[in-house]
């Protein structure tokens, strides 16, 4: 369920923005676009906000689900393997699928691009290039925002068998952190945020603090991540 969540999702979500770019704005929520950059930035605008933290917690969720409904987290243990193993391949497991769900985002974007420009010749798209640099930054700063969440959540469903409670904690946290805006200080202290605030900062709408290259949100979710990884390795080696 976990992979084809992975890839259903993207494909509808590819076929959503493209129709709200045929759209040119003509309704509310539809995409205008007049460049490639235009373009990109977009379909990164749709996925922040609000189908990238919802897919990462249900992602969790499944992944873990999987044990805990066949009962398969005692027989893992049985196994000549240590329990922070089994746990480390699971959450590598996670991270492999959402690169590869996001590299068949990028490889989908470009191709509605081309076919965006032949449709729309006065877009220009069809006869330019897209920025690599740009897609490599957003990509990279999207992995980076899905971090802490991901760690969170894949301890959070290790921790609880019950599929609905890191769900009912996800959702909770996600709605927090939209009533909350973009604008409160404390913001980049919240594992939910990331995915909410790169855009903003992105576009030049928000004034972030930072660390270099990096977010004060983007260090943070780094260390989210090592935070409650380290829970889930402890919890781990108890149940081992």
């Amino acid at each position: 369920m976990a992979v084809w969540l992975s890839v259903a999702g993207t494909a509808a979500n590819l076929l959503i923005f493209f129709g709200l770019h045929l759209m040119g704005g003509q309704i509310p929520g539809s995409f205008s676009a007049d460049s490639w950059q235009q373009f990109i930035t977009n379909h990164y605008d749709g996925i922040a906000f609000m189908m990238l933290p919802l897919y990462v917690i249900i992602l969790c969720s499944l992944v873990f689900q999987m044990e805990h409904r066949q009962q398969m987290w005692v027989q893992l243990n049985t196994l000549p393997v240590s329990p922070a193993k089994v746990y480390l391949g699971k959450l590598a497991f996670l991270c492999l699928l959402f690169l590869a769900a996001h590299l068949l985002f990028i490889i989908g974007m470009l191709l509605a691009g081309f076919l965006f420009g032949v449709v729309r010749p006065e877009s220009g798209m069809a006869a330019s290039l897209p920025s690599l640099g740009q897609i490599g930054e957003l990509a990279a700063r999207t992995f980076l925002s899905i971090l802490g969440l991901m760690g969170l959540h894949a301890w959070l469903s290790f921790r609880y068998r019950a599929f609905i409670v890191p769900l009912l904690i996800g959702i909770l946290g996600y709605v927090a952190t939209g009533l909350l805006g973009t604008d409160w200080h404390w913001q980049f202290l919240n594992p939910y945020a990331p995915g909410f605030l790169f855009m903003p900062r992105y576009k030049g709408d928000l004034v972030t603090a930072h660390l270099g290259w990096f977010s004060a949100a983007e260090v943070m979710s780094i260390a989210y991540l090592g935070l409650f990884t380290a829970l889930a390795l402890k919890n781990s080696g108890q149940r081992g």
